[in-house]
């Protein structure tokens, strides 16, 4: 079995007040420029860090009207990560289909991969519910739309010539994205795998699959059912097609973690990851178990010390274990 990848979000989080824990829309009153600019600051740090310390991966996401991350456009957040990410695969995880154009999204997505010298990694996703109104009204048919975005993207970045478009969610006259990917025949794509329908579509286009806050058992449950559909299709995932993500409090030591965890709890998202090297490596052991290629840690209100901290606990004392299975 091939080892286990780790990768960082670069979550790019306020590192002030604003609001209660998940707390949306949030007014604009409650950012403090100065502040916004250095949480920026300090992440792209941490990303510079992760990619010293020889993570495989540094993520983006997209998210709107709220201080959880400040990327309401991933693609320029992972164009500044460019300059700083010199090693590491750049990972849109990724830009919300339903709110946004799918030719504009190739595009971005290209000329990044160009940019990057071909080092992008790309999910397009659905997104959550209150955030399909960001731009207007929420589009009737959020999952299609989604794919069909997909299906767009995938033909933008390897018809040679140019093309129309004429779908139930999306028409456009003419298509013709320059540049072209750096990556043949496209950079690899991911699709969701949080929903068994999404899993479907994953295997039959040959996508990689990516999970998202799922416990292990449920994890296994749709890898499975991916690999099954991928054999149908005539095809076999590799490890790294699999992706799962969830939030980490990771410290030298479980009672310190815990601890962390205790003072930082925030809403919904609980950390999955929670401990010191060897806690969490049954913790990665398990997903490993589970089918699961790539690890992408959402790190939890741990402030930039102690992310610092954990990202060098993580390449010193967990990576070399997981990377060695």
């Amino acid at each position: 079995m091939a080892s286990m990848k780790l990768s960082f979000l670069a979550a790019g989080g306020y590192q002030g007040a604003a609001g209660g824990p998940g707390a949306w829309p949030v007014a604009p009153q409650n950012c403090d420029p100065d502040v916004a600019a250095r949480s920026l600051s300090a992440s792209l740090e941490l990303a510079r860090r992760a990619d010293e310390l020889g993570f495989d991966w540094v993520s983006v996401s997209e998210h709107h009207y709220a201080p959880l991350m400040l990327t309401p456009n991933p693609l320029v957040w992972a164009g500044a990560l460019t300059q700083v990410v010199k090693r590491a695969k750049i990972a849109l995880l990724g830009p919300v289909l339903p709110i946004n154009n799918p030719v504009r999204i190739a595009e971005e997505t290209a000329m990044l991969d160009v940019i990057s010298g071909g080092r992008v990694v790309a999910l397009f996703l659905r997104g959550v519910p209150f955030e399909w109104k960001v731009y207007g009204n929420e589009p009737a048919d959020t999952k299609g739309a989604t794919q069909e975005g997909i299906d767009l993207i995938l033909k933008a970045w390897t018809c040679p010539e140019t093309f129309a478009w004429t779908g139930d969610h999306h028409r456009f006259e003419v298509v013709s994205v320059w540049p072209r990917p750096l990556q043949r025949p496209h950079p690899p794509v991911y699709g969701s795998g949080n929903s068994e329908d999404s899993v479907v579509f994953a295997a039959q286009r040959r996508l990689g699959l990516a999970i998202s806050f799922a416990p292990p058992d449920q994890v296994k449950k749709h890898v499975a059912l991916y690999l099954a559909e991928a054999e149908k299709a005539g095809w076999s995932p590799t490890a790294d097609q699999v992706l799962y993500r969830a939030v980490a409090q990771i410290a030298e030591t479980d009672a310190e973690a815990d601890a962390q965890a205790a003072r930082t709890a925030q809403g919904r998202f609980t950390p999955y990851f929670l401990g010191g090297p060897k806690r969490v490596q049954g913790q990665i052991e398990a997903l490993r178990e589970a089918g699961v290629g790539v690890i992408d840690l959402a790190f939890g209100a741990m402030g930039h010390e102690r992310s610092l901290t954990a990202l060098e606990v993580l390449a010193k004392e967990v990576a070399p274990v997981v990377r060695d299975w």
